[in-house]
């Protein structure tokens, strides 16, 4: 039976992180509902594991997984079990960027992230992690230009996170721990890591959505290669018996001979932009609007 709620009382608060802010609420039949409030212009995905619930019944059983969307997101709802009894509760909560839930990658090919009709080298990679704690190798794809090029977007995405206020390393093997970087979310629930950029060069902020060949910075010199180059790789959460892993993915790339896969080595193509790959996610006003711009 439906009911209306005549008051709402603020339990409690836990901050998860600079991000994401969950207060429990409670109704006049005394059923609980945990609230996210996320500040960030990306979901996140929560994981709550329940250590205690008193005179509280949780359908979803004692771990759970949750989706915070922004702004105010309803993640569960625990239901008191007898209305004349105290109730009380107690959890543990993890935070991962993203939607764990909506991880499904796409098929849609990615753009080579340099301008149109410049020659482009595409070679897998693997860089060593400075952190040990983290995987021994981490495998993307480099991209290698004769000349400075305009860095674009792969895919339609929002600018999750950037760092871009480092020197180039000079000599030496490189690595992502110590170059600049662009991240962008997609609605598919992945990421795309554009690295190895300029210092600076920057043209998008953080929570901005941005389209297919859109120009977001500018490639940088690889001292190994001796040319200029962005290094791309793709990364998704994945949840087995180790709990919610960070995993890396090859992807297709379009190139005018057709789609290779990111972990194949390509020695020279013409970079291309189709119009059709451009506007392929874009919704109806969003195509509106690029076809009158």
């Amino acid at each position: 039976m439906k009911y209306f709620i005549l008051a709402v009382i603020l339990l409690s608060s836990i901050q998860l992180s600079a991000q994401v802010e969950i207060v429990a609420e409670q109704d006049q039949e005394r059923n609980l509902t945990l609230i996210a409030f996320n500040k960030e212009k990306i979901p996140y995905t929560i994981q709550i594991e329940f250590l205690k619930l008193e005179n509280l019944e949780s359908l979803k059983g004692n771990i759970i997984l949750a989706t915070a969307d922004p702004g105010k997101t309803d993640l569960v709802k625990l239901q008191s079990i007898y209305s004349n009894e105290k109730t009380g509760f107690q959890y543990n909560t993890k935070l991962f960027k993203g939607n764990f839930q909506e991880t499904i990658p796409s098929n849609l090919p990615y753009l080579i992230p340099g301008e149109a009709d410049q020659t482009v080298k595409i070679s897998p990679l693997s860089v060593q992690y400075s952190d040990p704690s983290k995987k021994d190798s981490y495998t993307g794809v480099g991209f290698y230009f004769e000349e400075e090029t305009s860095i674009v977007s792969p895919r339609k995405g929002i600018v999750s996170e950037m760092k871009m206020d480092l020197e180039a390393n000079t000599s030496g093997p490189s690595n992502f721990d110590s170059e600049n970087y662009i991240e962008i979310y997609h609605e598919d629930g992945t990421f795309s890591r554009l690295s190895g950029l300029k210092k600076n060069s920057e043209t998008v902020s953080v929570g901005e959505l941005v389209y297919p060949g859109q120009v977001i910075a500018t490639s940088e010199l690889d001292a190994n290669q001796s040319k200029q180059h962005v290094k791309m790789v793709q990364s998704r959460w994945e949840f087995g018996e180790k709990g919610m892993t960070w995993v890396n993915f090859p992807v297709n790339i379009f190139t005018e001979d057709g789609s290779i896969i990111s972990s194949e080595e390509l020695e020279n193509t013409v970079i291309s932009h189709p119009m059709d790959l451009i506007t392929q996610e874009m919704d109806k006003k969003e195509l509106k609007k690029f076809q009158k711009n």
